[in-house]
């Protein structure tokens, strides 16, 4: 990691932690038959309907703390995944509600916890952090082998698709190169975009021979767009299909117009992928 990213999250982690809320978005961890609204039989799936009394479970993950995770509701078929990693001083429930608003039921949502930026205070009164990148790979592997168990069948882990905010996605773009899930595709919104230099025409290979296929970067500043732009190049010249946009006026967030933005790109993310077919 480069002294300026090291820099970065140190600095950030104080303002983020002064943002935590109280809330909680997880509902218990079981899985109950309930009120499925669909089944997808245009995926002539044959598997049992999976069912749950609500969209979101906590999922207790090895040596971390519990990931939250959107469930496909009605699916009759082998789901993918998308991992969505937060930014600094953020919470994972709130990453899930965002990105269930764009996927639905098409896909399982794994949004993995992190570290609580102040570990004196209740777990729901705090924001969460990643310390290094190498430690969130980890924490992914651990929760993606967590919901292969408690989905076994239902759940496809093949060659995931991964999105990040600010810090989630700093950090997404440092690991997608080499991790072991194999990530394909990757939505990146105020982060991974080129400050810290993460994009070059190697790791764009690297990626690329590692199962990579296409990235979105999303910037709501000018700044971000223009350095997103440039990496865009390195990218594509690594073998990697970019798009970038930029949600002007939307700032450092996920949110509003950014959200838009993002739910209008994401057909182009997962554009190939069968298994991403609406139920």
């Amino acid at each position: 990691m480069s002294v300026a990213l090291a820099r970065f999250m140190r600095c950030t982690f104080p303002l983020w932690a002064a943002l935590a809320t109280v809330g909680c978005l997880v509902a218990p961890a079981s899985v109950k038959p309930g009120h499925a609204e669909q089944a997808d039989a245009a995926m002539g799936g044959a598997l049992p309907l999976l069912e749950s009394d609500a969209p979101f479970v906590a999922l207790p993950v090895s040596r971390h703390r519990p990931a939250v995770v959107s469930v496909p509701r009605g699916a009759t078929s082998k789901r993918p995944v998308l991992v969505v990693a937060h930014g600094a001083g953020d919470r994972p429930e709130w990453q899930c509600e965002l990105w269930r608003g764009i996927v639905g039921d098409r896909a399982f949502i794994l949004c993995p916890r992190g570290f609580p930026t102040n570990p004196y205070v209740p777990p729901e009164q705090t924001g969460y952090f990643f310390t290094t990148h190498h430690a969130l790979g980890r924490e992914i592997t651990l929760a993606l082998a967590a919901l292969g168990e408690r989905f076994p069948e239902h759940v496809d882990l093949e060659a995931p698709a991964y999105a990040g905010f600010s810090q989630g996605a700093i950090m997404g773009a440092l690991l997608l190169p080499n991790h072991p899930a194999r990530f394909a595709r990757a939505a990146l919104v105020e982060g991974g975009y080129g400050l810290f230099r993460e994009w070059d025409i190697p790791t764009a290979e690297r990626w690329r021979a590692h199962g990579g296929v296409r990235a979105l970067l999303a910037c709501g500043r000018d700044r971000c767009a223009a350095q997103a732009r440039e990496s865009a190049g390195r990218m594509r010249r690594g073998g990697i299909d970019v798009r970038v946009i930029h949600a002007e006026g939307a700032g450092h967030s996920y949110g509003g117009v950014m959200e838009r933005e993002v739910k209008a790109a994401f057909a182009w993310v997962i554009e190939g992928d069968r298994r991403w077919a609406s139920p």
